[in-house]
């Protein structure tokens, strides 16, 4: 078997681009159902309300998590 050249390579790669931009174009064009723009919308209440504290974002300066210890 041969390897494949570099020109069928680009162009798999050009199809699976287009095939991706299509699938991501219809999903975004969907239209968000009722019951979830609803619930976005009592979240978002929440959180001015504040009723729900908004959580804090990641810095740069937090260390990363802990790696498990391992157990041998």
């Amino acid at each position: 078997m041969r390897a494949p050249h570099r020109r069928d390579i680009s162009a798999r790669q050009d199809l699976l681009g287009k095939e991706l931009r299509q699938l991501f174009d219809g999903y975004t064009s969907e239209e968000m159902p009722d019951e979830l723009l609803k619930l976005a919308e009592q979240l978002q209440g929440a959180f001015e309300s504040g009723k729900i504290a908004k959580p804090a974002a990641a810095t740069s300066e937090d260390p990363p998590p802990a790696a498990p210890l391992d157990s041998k």
